[in-house]
This record gives C-alpha cells, sequence and structure tokens, in this order.
C-alpha cells in the first residue's frame, strides 16, 4: 500500500509553514534552537532511532511552544508505532493531543487533518470521527490544490468505504426460531452449515453495494489525482475483481503498468485478472515479471510452497537453502501440472492467482500482515474461492463459548469437500481470524488435504492413461525401455458427436534432478465414430541407469478433453556376465514372426496390453528375456521357471484355474497352492549364443479367475550355476 515517509511528510508541512507567516519570534534564538532540534530529530527517524527523535522533538516543544511542525512530527512518531485496537489506546491519545495542538497551531492544515483521521481509525468505536476528519482534510487538499495530498486522503476514504463493503457482502440475515449463527456447531458437524445456511437464512440483496460504489469513486478520484498512488491502485483492482469485472480490471492493470512499471502488487492483479479471463499464456508472463520485481525473500515467502504443505513437510521446506527450494519448488509444480500439452501449469497459474487475490483482498497494513499470511487468506490459497460466502453481522449479546460479540462472523463452506471455515472480525475492519477452534480444525484439514484445486476440473477433465514400462538389456550399457499407453479415446469422445478429430499425445522424461530427458509431441487423426476402447500408443527410448519420471498425456480437441498417466521408475541395468531378468511384458497377444527361430524381442508379434487388465476367460500373454546364462558341457542352458499368480486382493468366487496354451512345448505341470493362488512350474533347455539373449514366452487363460487384483511373480532359476533372478507383474480382472 502507498504511505508517504514520516520525513517527506514533514517536510511538506515545513514549507506549507513557512508560507503562513510565523510570528516576529520566529527569527529568535529559542526557535533556531528548536528548528534544529527538529532536523536532527528527522535524522534520527531516518535511520529508525525513534527514542532519540522523540526526546529531540520533545525538548524542541519546550523551547517553542508554538513550533507546530514538532508536535506533528512528534505525534506521528507516536501514532505510527502503535497497534489498531485498545491494547495502544494511551500512546495513540497521546500522539492524538500532539497532533492536534499542531492543527491548533495551523488551522485546516490538510496534514494534520489526515493524521488525526488516521490514529482515530486505530480505536474501532472512533472510525467515524476518523471519516469525518478525513472529509475535513480533503476539503482543506482541494483548496490547496495539492494533487499528491489529494490522492493520498481519497485513498483514505476509499479504504473506509471499501472495508464497510467487505464487511456487508454475502450479508444474511438469520430467520426463525434461532438467533445466531454456531461455530461450535458448525466445527462439529458439516450438515450444520449447509441446513443452517439453506433453512434459517435469507440473503440481503446489494448489501453493501452503496459502500462498493463509493469506494470506486473515491479510488477513480485518487488515481485522477496521481496516477502513480499504488494504494489506490490495488484498491480499485480488487473492487473489480470482486465484482467479477475481470475486462475492466485487466484494462486498468495494463494502463497501471505503464505508469508503474517496477509495483510488483500491479503486475501481480494484472496476472490475477488475465487468469480469470482464461489468458494464462499473458498471465504467465504478468506473474513471473511480478515475481521477479518483488525482493528475494519476499517473493520465496509469497511464491513458495511453505503454505500448502503439510505441517512437517512445510518445517522441513522452510529450512532448506535456496537451491534446494528451488528444486523442491520445480518437482512440485512439475508433478501438479495437470497437462505439459497445454502452454501453461494450470495449477501454478491458479496458485498464484489465489495468493495475488489473498494479497489484495486481506492485506490489512494496520496489523502489519499481508493477505497470504492472514488466516482468510491461507484458506484462500489452499483451496481457493469457496463455493458458499456468507457474512453475519455482529451478536450484541453474548453467548457463552461464543467469540461473535460485536464481531462480523464470516462463513466459508466447500460443500464437495464438506470443508467449512468460520471466521469472526471487527466490523468495517479489512481483519477477520479463526472462530472458535477452527485454527486446530484447519491444521487437521492441512494434514488430510494441504491444497485442493477443485475448481480446475471443469476447465481440465483429465482422464486417467494406464501405462506399462517394460526394461530389456540394450547396447552399451544402455537400457532398452519400452513404455506402452492405453489411451482411453473412447471415454474423452464420449457423448462426442464427430466424424473425425484430432488426438494429441505426448511423451515427457525428466531424470532425477528434473531435467528434460525425452520431449515428443505428435497428433493423429482419429475417426470418431469408429472410436471405443482405449487407442494404444508406444515409445521406445535407450535410457541409462538411474530415476525418471515419465509424464505421458493426451489431448482430444473436439471434446476437450485430456488423459494422463504419471509415475517415477527406476533403471537399475544389466551389467555384463550377470544373470538377470528383463521385465515381464504383459500382453494381449504374443505370436513369433514366420521365418526363423526367435532370437530376440522383435522376432515376435506382441500387442502389449498397457493396463494390463483382464476379464474372466481372457488370455495372458507375457514375455521376458534372460541374460547372462552359463552354458553347460553340451553348450546348452538348463532352467526351472516358477509362474505363481496370487489372488492379492480377494473379491471371493471360485478357485482360479490356469493353463498353460503354447510357447512352452516342454512345460509339465500345474500346482494348486490353496484357493487364492496357483503356480506353474517347468524346465526349460535352450541352445545358448553368442547373443546371450534368450526369448521366453507363454499364455495363460484365466478361467473363470474371480474378479480382484493379482500379482504374477516369475522366478527363474539357472541349473548350471544355481543363480535365480525374479520379476513380479499386477494384473487386474474389475468387475465390469
Amino acid at each position: 500500500m502507498h504511505h508517504k515517509s514520516l520525513v517527506a511528510t514533514s517536510t511538506c508541512v515545513i514549507l506549507v509553514l513557512a508560507l503562513c507567516g510565523l510570528p516576529a519570534s520566529a527569527q529568535a534564538p529559542k526557535l533556531a534552537q528548536a528548528e534544529s532540534l527538529y532536523h536532527k530529530a528527522l535524522d534520527r527517524a531516518r535511520v529508525g532511532d525513534t527514542t532519540e527523535a522523540l526526546d529531540a522533538l520533545e525538548r524542541a516543544n519546550k523551547l517553542a511552544p508554538r513550533f507546530a511542525p514538532a508536535f506533528y512530527q512528534r505525534g506521528l512518531l507516536l501514532g505510527r508505532g502503535t497497534r489498531i485496537g485498545m491494547s495502544d489506546v494511551i500512546r495513540r491519545r497521546i500522539a492524538f493531543q500532539l497532533i492536534n495542538r499542531a492543527h491548533d497551531l495551523d488551522k485546516n492544515n490538510p496534514f494534520y487533518l489526515m493524521e488525526l483521521g488516521r490514529i482515530r481509525l486505530k480505536t474501532p468505536l472512533l472510525r467515524l470521527e476518523a471519516q469525518r476528519l478525513f472529509n475535513r482534510a480533503l476539503r482543506a487538499a482541494e483548496t490547496r490544490r495539492d494533487n499528491v495530498l489529494l490522492a493520498e486522503i481519497r485513498w483514505e476514504l476509499g479504504q473506509i468505504h471499501e472495508r464497510r463493503y467487505a464487511t456487508m457482502v454475502n450479508r444474511r440475515m438469520i430467520t426463525g426460531p434461532v438467533s445466531s449463527f454456531s461455530a461450535d456447531e458448525a466445527l462439529a458437524n458439516w450438515e450444520y452449515v449447509a441446513n443452517f445456511l439453506a433453512q434459517s437464512t435469507l440473503t440481503l440483496e446489494d448489501a453493501g453495494e452503496i459502500d462498493y460504489r463509493q469506494a470506486e469513486d473515491h479510488y477513480r478520484a485518487a488515481l485522477a489525482a496521481d496516477p502513480r498512488h499504488a494504494g489506490a491502485a490495488t484498491g480499485l483492482l480488487a473492487l473489480f475483481h470482486d465484482g467479477d469485472r475481470f475486462e475492466e480490471m485487466a484494462q486498468l492493470a495494463g494502463d497501471l503498468r505503464r505508469t508503474q512499471p517496477g509495483e510488483p502488487l500491479i503486475a501481480l492483479a494484472q496476472g490475477l485478472a488475465l487468469h480469470r479471463l482464461d489468458r494464462d499464456t499473458r498471465a504467465q508472463w504478468a506473474f513471473d515479471t511480478a515475481l521477479a520485481l518483488l525482493p528475494e525473500q519476499e517473493r520465496r515467502d509469497m511464491a513458495g510452497l511453505a503454505n500448502i504443505l503439510q505441517k512437517e513437510a512445510a518445517s522441513s521446506y522452510v529450512q532448506m537453502s535456496g537451491a534446494d527450494k528451488a528444486s523442491t519448488d520445480s518437482l512440485y509444480w512439475d508433478i501438479a501440472d495437470p497437462l505439459k500439452l497445454t502452454d501453461v501449469n494450470e495449477a501454478r497459474m491458479e496458485f498464484l492467482a489465489r495468493v495475488a487475490y489473498a494479497d489484495l483482498r486481506y492485506s490489512a497494513p494496520e496489523f502489519r500482515t499481508r493477505g497470504w499470511q492472514t488466516d482468510r487468506g491461507m484458506i484462500y490459497v489452499r483451496y481457493g474461492n469457496p463455493p458458499v460466502k456468507v457474512t453475519f453481522s455482529p451478536q450484541t449479546t453474548e453467548i457463552e463459548g461464543s467469540d461473535a460479540l460485536g464481531r462480523v462472523t464470516y462463513v466459508w463452506w466447500y460443500p464437495e469437500s464438506k470443508m467449512r471455515f468460520v471466521f469472526v472480525g471487527p466490523p468495517a475492519m479489512n481483519y477477520a481470524f479463526f472462530a472458535s477452534d477452527f485454527r486446530s480444525y484447519a491444521e487437521n484439514e492441512r494434514f488430510r488435504a494441504p491444497v485442493r484445486f477443485d475448481n480446475l476440473k471443469p476447465l481440465l477433465r483429465v482422464d486417467s492413461v494406464p501405462v506399462q514400462i517394460a526394461r530389456f538389456r540394450g547396447d552399451s550399457g544402455a537400457t532398452d525401455v519400452s513404455i506402452f499407453a492405453d489411451i482411453p479415446t473412447g471415454n474423452m469422445l464420449r457423448g462426442v458427436d464427430v466424424a473425425r478429430t484430432t488426438l494429441e499425445t505426448g511423451l515427457f522424461l525428466s531424470d532425477a534432478r528434473r531435467r528434460p530427458v525425452v520431449t515428443q509431441r505428435d497428433s493423429a487423426t482419429i475417426d470418431g465414430n469408429s472410436v471405443e476402447g482405449a487407442t494404444p500408443r508406444a515409445w521406445r527410448r535407450s535410457l541409462r541407469p538411474g530415476e525418471y519420471l515419465y509424464r505421458i498425456e493426451a489431448r482430444e480437441q473436439a471434446s476437450e478433453r485430456s488423459a494422463r498417466g504419471l509415475s517415477a521408475f527406476r533403471i537399475e541395468g544389466f551389467p555384463a556376465g550377470q544373470f538377470a531378468l528383463s521385465d515381464v511384458l504383459v500382453a494381449s497377444r504374443i505370436a513369433p514372426r514366420p521365418g526363423n527361430e526367435p532370437r530376440s524381442r522383435s522376432d515376435f508379434l506382441i500387442v502389449p496390453n498397457a493396463a494390463m487388465t483382464f476379464v474372466p476367460r481372457d488370455t495372458v500373454f507375457l514375455y521376458w528375456e534372460l541374460y547372462g546364462s552359463t552354458a553347460d558341457s553340451s553348450g546348452n542352458g538348463r532352467f526351472h521357471i516358477t509362474l505363481a499368480l496370487k489372488l492379492s486382493e480377494i473379491d471371493r468366487g471360485r478357485a482360479v484355474e490356469a493353463r498353460i496354451l503354447g510357447g512352452i512345448v516342454d512345460a509339465i505341470g500345474l500346482s494348486a497352492k490353496g484357493d487364492d493362488r496357483v503356480a506353474l512350474r517347468y524346465n526349460r533347455t535352450v541352445a545358448i549364443d553368442a547373443m546371450d539373449r534368450i526369448p521366453n514366452y507363454l499364455a495363460l487363460d484365466l478361467g473363470a479367475a474371480p474378479f480382484g487384483t493379482y500379482t504374477l511373480e516369475l522366478t527363474v532359476t539357472d541349473l548350471v550355476s544355481g543363480r535365480s533372478a525374479s520379476r513380479e507383474r499386477v494384473l487386474m480382472v474389475p468387475r465390469p
């Protein structure tokens, strides 16, 4: 917000008084000493030594009892050092008396009247008197035609009306037999909130509208007088946002940016307006510009993750170095990004928009708090604008256990998640805090859901993409990684009448340090009338051992629906000479290509099943490779293979059946191990050649497998060396 410095204000006062004409005694030595002490006080105030500054001013008052600037500056230092409320009432009273003395010596000085009004603002019961003082200051400033001063006074009056509006907007009247809203009952039961608001309240139409218009008029007048007044600018921008006047807000912010290019709050407001207009590419530029303008510590506090992490994680986060925080931020927003196929990170844009709004609406300079640090601001940043916002007038009678006496009650209700928050605060003041025990409730909700972006769901309807990753030994120490995805085009096009449409897909791979490894985008035309189920996509890459994160995304133009698969995976490699198994590739069909004896995966026709999901009576096809086998004296490798299928999440039905169908000519048997597990065991003898790569495939008939989740365990033992290796896969037979 816009505040004049103490020194700048007092300098203006000196210039004004010099024109007023002082008595002849003004040239007396005592007045000269008083002026010297006055300037000494200004110097001490500049460096923050308030105690010595006040002492010098008090001595100046004693030397020259009619030297108004010393009284004013002394009262200014005392008054601006006080907090709002009743705790500093004596100090404020002294400050008021000192500035009022200066006013007696220089009648209708607008600076003095304005500061008297500011002191009265800090005492809730005297806020009406503050408004009268500001109006007197306004008339005096208009006479002097001081535009900078006019803007400051208009801003103060605008704030008074804006705070009244914020107290009255969303106002409801309580009806029926009940007389008050109970924060305690709201805390105990979400149904109380829903029922009370629906059955016991009546909306007051246009509540706060007059104050809204008056605040707007004062802010516009302030900007007309001084286009660089940041307080009036942000006040008007906040009003535009609350009135859903986003086009006007974006236009005003753009105009203000030209006059105040270095003001970060204006750039934040511009980003907020553009985000609300779904112009996120430009919004991202505005937000990034605003953050770059902020001091480093303020930028980290405002845009950091501390407020949207669980409490313990937040404690660890704030202890991180700047570099570690930046790395954590990058990882967090990379994972939170709903869709990389779009031009911006919608989740981060929404987060920054929430921070910007909280700063515009809930900042309270008189309490020395930024909006995103307040109780309401923190909740707004975590969960967004509540679908239902209600205010109730202050309680006039004391109710045991209630903290709403003389305070406005604010109720925020999120029907989808059943979350509710209740705040109370003094009337006509931009401040509210948690009612009852809602601070503890907020921490519990933070543990359960530290942040929610529910409001993005209608904009980005993101389905899930099943993904199967299969790792095989590659060349030169790298791993041959195949990534299979089933794009749910059937769901994406459901209810959309289109003959042909474009399906855009993307593969995004990054390493453990979040550095991009693979970024591949492509698109294809699909027949909308014939799409059923899923559209398969596959990628193959050679990767070094390490940790990776994949994102597979799809976006369909006609329906504007999207789908995403996201997870981390690890590559451990296949060292030379070590007996090892590839991943088990789960497929809907596998068959050897006609011709020579299969020697690798390329010698098979494979239709991968990315979801690894089947139905009863389905056939499950499996493929894997063996590496590092030891040959016997005849040059053959001999292996014992155990394939166990365990029902890990049981939907009880008949016992599992499994039957070998083909691919292994020397299969010798099947043994059941209880009603939730079957195991296939057989030996295989294979000639080992120079490739040292032994392909294997088989097919399992699930028979009357019950619905559930299955763990497939493959163990292969090299009978020559005695070494073993194992792999697992999870298969699903879901209920229709």
